[in-house]
């Protein structure tokens, strides 16, 4: 009786907290509401792509925090890079929609496009944005001086279960002439 109140609970809980994640803000509305498609024009020009490497390079942090000793003016200058971040990527996600979007012209008259394409660019279009919301997510949680793709060396270390291989063996004699 008590381990199902337990679990019930539990559950309210993992409810109420995927409730609160999930509500719009008022922030990300406003964010939404600034980012129009005049942001999203020249986001694959050379002035857009340098402005995304110069939100998510960590040098001006880490010469604030190291070099001068302002540790406070850094953390502020992270939380601002972190919301030009999230806004870069919604504009992102914008323009990658606008684009996918537009419609191809066909054949005249003709049938319509093969479906195999069709499934391409729909298995394509997933993970795009399956890509996407994994940076969202660790420029969410990590911030964007974090690496994309997560240091897996702590794997190794990890016990391996299952038939263990015996290191012992012949040796290959040709490796070592």
């Amino acid at each position: 009786m008590t381990t199902a109140l337990l679990y019930a609970l539990v559950a309210i809980g993992i409810i109420v907290i995927v409730g609160l994640l999930l509500r719009p803000s008022r922030e990300g509305a406003a964010a939404d509401a600034e980012i129009s498609g005049e942001h999203a024009r020249g986001l694959w020009e050379g002035s857009g792509l340098s402005l995304a490497e110069r939100i998510l390079d960590p040098a001006d942090y880490l010469w604030l925090r190291d070099e001068l000793g302002f540790p406070q003016l850094a953390r502020v200058l992270a939380r601002y890079r972190r919301q030009m971040a999230l806004k870069w990527l919604k504009a992102v996600r914008r323009s990658f929609d606008e684009l996918v979007r537009t419609p191809e012209p066909g054949p005249a008259g003709g049938p319509p496009s093969d479906t195999a394409e069709s499934w391409q660019l729909l298995r394509l279009t997933l993970r795009f944005h399956l890509v996407l919301g994994y940076a969202f997510l660790v420029v969410w949680f990590c911030g964007p001086y974090h690496r994309l793709i997560l240091p897996l060396g702590w794997v190794q270390s990890l016990p391996t279960f299952g038939p263990q291989r015996n290191g012992y063996g012949t040796a290959d004699v040709t490796r070592f002439s």
